[in-house]
């Protein structure tokens, strides 16, 4: 017996989803690239506050994205009738929005401290 109301996606929506969901790899290694620098110069003992602020910043946004890739593969792998338009809306915050924010806070993060 079928589940009622559910609905499986186009042939080009699977295309779509998985491609923009491999583009997440791209804002994770980079981001995950800024993590490892600043955790190194903080356990190396050179902890200015600025570090502790990037890490911070870097961190968080590497934790977002890899929460939106595991929440919209997820929702496209076993709810099916899930609207395909939100999903693309996720994987867009995680591919362009999060790593714009996390440059712009370190950005903002490096003038305020360093100064």
């Amino acid at each position: 017996m079928g589940k009622l109301g559910v609905q499986n996606y186009a042939g080009w929506q699977h295309t779509l989803f998985w491609l923009s969901w491999v583009s997440l790899l791209i804002p994770m290694y980079f981001i995950g690239r800024g993590v490892a620098l600043v955790s190194s110069l903080l356990l190396s003992g050179y902890s200015d506050m600025l570090d502790w602020a990037l890490f911070a910043i870097f961190g968080t946004a590497l934790l977002e994205v890899l929460l939106i890739g595991v929440y919209t593969l997820t929702r496209f792998w076993r709810h099916q009738g899930y609207p395909f338009r939100r999903l693309l809306l996720w994987l867009t915050v995680g591919i362009l929005i999060i790593p714009l924010a996390a440059v712009l806070g370190a950005i903002y993060a490096y003038v305020q401290l360093a100064v």
